[in-house]
C-alpha cells in the first residue's frame, strides 16, 4: 500500500483531512487540543468546525509561506477518509509579531479565545495557556524558521513513514530555505521527533497557576500540559552533544 505525500491544492480536501484529522486525534489523547478548538456535542459538528476554518485560512494563505500537507493510502481511497491517513500544516515563521492559525511564536497579541463560551473558565484557562505557551516559545526562538504548526496521522497507519515523510518535507523545505526548523512536541511524540533529526533542547512547563482556582480549573491544570521545544540546525540533523540551540549559546 503506497504512501504518497502531496501538498494540498485544492480546499475540498478539508472534509476528508477534517475527518481524518478528529478521529487521529482521539488516540493517543492530546489534552492540549480542547484549549484550541471548541468542544463540541459530536464527531459531525466538530468536523464541520475544522473543515470550514481550514478553508477558510487556505483560501488567503501565501503559499510560498504556509503548506498544508496529505498523506495518502493509494490502495485505500474507498476508504472514509477518501485514502487520507496523515495530515500536517507547515509555515514559515518570520517573527514579525503575528499570530498564526493558532498562535505562533512571537505572537505579542494576547489570545482571545471566542471558540470558548464568553466568562468561561474554559476561555480563561485556554488564554493563560496559550499564551504562556507562546510567550515561552517567542522569549526562545527569535530568528525566522520553519514551524511545525499541526500533524496527526491516523492510528491504523501509524509506524509505516506517513508521519516521518510529514516531518521531513518541512525540513527538507527548511533547508531549501536556509531556516533552522522548530516543533513544540507533545511528550509523546518527541521520540518520532529526534529520530526525524530534531533536538530535544528544553521542556515547555505549562503557566496555568492561579491564585484560589476554581473546581474546574484544578480539572483542566491535572491533566499534563507540558511540552518539548525541539530545534534541527540549518541543512544537517541535530547531534546529541554537540548542536546547541542558538538561544542558549
Amino acid at each position: 500500500m503506497p504512501l504518497v505525500l502531496s501538498v494540498v491544492k485544492d480546499e475540498a480536501d478539508f472534509t476528508n483531512i477534517a475527518a481524518m484529522d478528529y478521529d487521529g486525534w482521539q488516540t493517543p489523547y492530546n489534552p492540549q487540543l480542547k484549549h484550541f478548538r471548541p468542544d463540541f456535542p459530536n464527531r459531525a459538528d466538530a468536523i464541520a468546525w475544522r473543515a470550514a476554518r481550514s478553508a477558510t485560512a487556505f483560501q488567503t494563505h501565501d503559499p510560498s509561506k504556509k503548506w498544508w500537507l496529505k498523506v495518502v493510502d493509494t490502495d485505500a481511497l474507498d476508504s472514509p477518509y477518501g485514502g487520507v491517513v496523515g495530515t500536517a500544516v507547515w509555515e514559515l515563521n518570520e517573527m514579525k509579531q503575528e499570530e498564526g492559525e493558532e498562535g505562533g511564536e512571537g505572537a505579542v497579541k494576547k489570545t482571545q479565545a471566542v471558540w470558548h463560551l464568553e466568562g468561561s473558565v474554559e476561555r480563561a484557562f485556554a488564554e493563560r495557556f496559550i499564551d504562556g505557551l507562546w510567550g515561552f516559545l517567542g522569549s526562545r526562538v527569535t530568528r525566522p524558521h520553519m514551524d511545525l504548526l499541526s500533524i496527526v496521522v491516523i492510528q491504523s497507519h501509524r509506524n509505516r513513514g506517513a508521519g516521518r515523510q510529514l516531518v521531513r518535507w518541512g525540513i527538507e523545505k527548511a533547508d531549501e530555505l536556509g531556516l533552522e526548523t522548530v516543533v513544540s512536541s507533545l511528550p509523546s511524540a518527541r521520540g518520532a521527533y529526534e529520530k526525524c533529526g530534531l533536538g530535544c533542547i528544553e521542556l515547555i512547563p505549562p503557566d496555568v497557576d492561579v491564585e484560589d482556582p476554581s473546581p474546574r480549573w484544578k480539572e483542566l491544570q491535572s491533566e499534563d500540559l507540558t511540552g518539548w521545544l525541539m530545534w534541527r540546525p540549518i541543512g544537517r540533523d541535530f547531534v546529541v552533544g554537540v548542536d546547541k540551540a542558538p538561544w542558549l549559546e
